[in-house]
Order: structure tokens, then C-alpha cells, then sequence
């Protein structure tokens, strides 16, 4: 009698070479229409019984016809991404329990913050819990007080906006080129716009001094103090 189940190993190795390029088990399920548990089994397996080393033959079809080329994330700008977890954050909403609601490891949220591009599906994902949670408070959402605080604490810190300030620049949270001046000193700003009129814009330091009233000297400082913050802002 034959068989009705085949070898799982090719089914594994699609699963892996998927995964290696950044698809997520979540999604592989959705494309094979099965179960997170499911696909995980033929990965890690459990402590039981092992890695699954069977398939039928039409879950098998239904995953290796998962095609790379299709399912692979396209990247986007990080800058909207980063900005919604810092402003989310800011409200007192702690990175554990953001990465639940985002669906995301909390490693991968602390990578993406690092990082220059997001893939469009954790971008998606991000916003629409962004909008979920941005007029909420955290402690009636079972964050204890002290957490909530402590995550505020920390934004503060690192002069990251809240919810609020970006409700007033709605177009803006988007935009790399648009720079948030929350919490930021008058020195601070200053700091900003040299650090941009010579990095960006590529005027000489000294026509940067003659614009904004500074001396050579102060240009400097001003460019080095803006760099300090965004190290400690890293």
C-alpha cells in the first residue's frame, strides 16, 4: 500500500531558504494557508516528538509553491517606522508589550531603530497599531504605572515626540527630510539648522556664522554638540 505521506525534508529546506530571506513563519502560513504551529513543526519540532519529517503531498505543494521572488518584503524608509515606536514610547507604552501589539521580535525592533530601511510589511504593521494605541493610555491597557513612567522617562531622555507633537505635523512623521524639534533648547536648534546648512546643504562654516550670527568657533561646536546628540540618541 502506498504511502500517503512523502518526505518533508524539500518542504524544510524551502521553509529555511524562505525564512534566510526574511519570511516570516507568519507569513509562510498565510501563503499555505496552515497554522504558525504547523509550518513550525517542520522547523524546530517539539520536545516530544521531534521535528516533522512527513508531509502529505498536497501541504507539501501548497509551501514549495511559495515563490521567493513574490513573498520577498520590498524595503521602505525606516524614518516613519522608528518615529512611531519612539512617539508610542513616549506615551509610556514599554518596547515588550509594543512588540506584541506590532506582531515583531523585540531584537527586530531594536535592529530596525538602527536601520535605514524597514520592510514594508513591519512598516504596515507599525502603523496600523500606531493608530490603534496613540490615543490611549497605557495603564488602562494593564501597563503598570512604574513601566509606563519608566518608558516615558526614557523618551524623554532622548527628546523623542509623542503621539501629540506629530499629530500637528500629520504629513510629517514620514518624512526624513522633516526634522522634529521637540524638547530640543534654542542652542540645540541652533546646532540642528548649522549641522544641516554644512552637512547637507554644503555651505562653507563660514557663511554658515554670517547667517545665523555665530563665530567660526561656535559653528564647530554647534556641529559637534548636534553630533554628541545623536550619538546618545543611537
Amino acid at each position: 500500500m502506498t504511502s500517503r505521506y512523502i518526505d518533508a525534508e524539500p518542504t524544510r529546506q524551502h521553509i529555511l531558504a524562505l525564512l534566510a530571506a526574511g519570511i516570516t513563519i507568519n507569513r509562510i502560513s498565510e501563503h499555505a494557508a496552515m497554522t504558525h504551529w504547523d509550518i513550525e513543526q517542520f522547523v524546530k519540532g517539539d520536545k516530544t516528538r521531534g521535528r516533522q519529517r512527513r508531509i502529505s503531498p498536497a501541504r507539501a505543494a501548497r509551501i514549495l509553491a511559495i515563490d521567493l521572488a513574490v513573498v520577498t518584503p520590498s524595503l521602505v524608509d525606516a524614518t516613519g517606522t522608528r518615529r512611531r515606536i519612539e512617539a508610542l514610547t513616549a506615551a509610556g507604552w514599554p518596547m515588550e508589550r509594543l512588540a506584541e501589539h506590532f506582531g515583531l521580535s523585540l531584537k527586530y525592533i531594536a535592529e530596525l531603530r538602527k536601520q535605514d530601511k524597514v520592510r514594508d510589511t513591519s512598516a504596515r504593521s507599525v502603523a496600523a497599531s500606531y493608530e490603534r494605541l496613540k490615543n490611549t493610555q497605557p495603564e488602562r491597557h494593564g501597563i503598570l504605572p512604574p513601566i509606563a513612567k519608566r518608558a516615558r522617562r526614557m523618551a524623554a531622555s532622548r527628546q523623542w515626540a509623542p503621539p501629540k507633537y506629530w499629530d500637528r505635523f500629520p504629513d510629517a512623521i514620514d518624512d526624513p527630510h522633516f526634522t522634529p524639534e521637540y524638547g530640543m533648547t534654542k542652542p540645540e536648534l541652533r546646532a540642528e539648522e548649522a549641522h544641516w546648512l554644512v552637512t547637507t546643504a554644503g555651505l562653507p562654516r563660514n557663511e554658515v556664522a554670517a547667517r545665523l550670527g555665530m563665530t567660526f568657533g561656535e559653528v564647530d561646536d554647534a556641529v559637534d554638540l548636534h553630533r554628541n546628540d545623536m550619538r546618545k540618541a543611537a
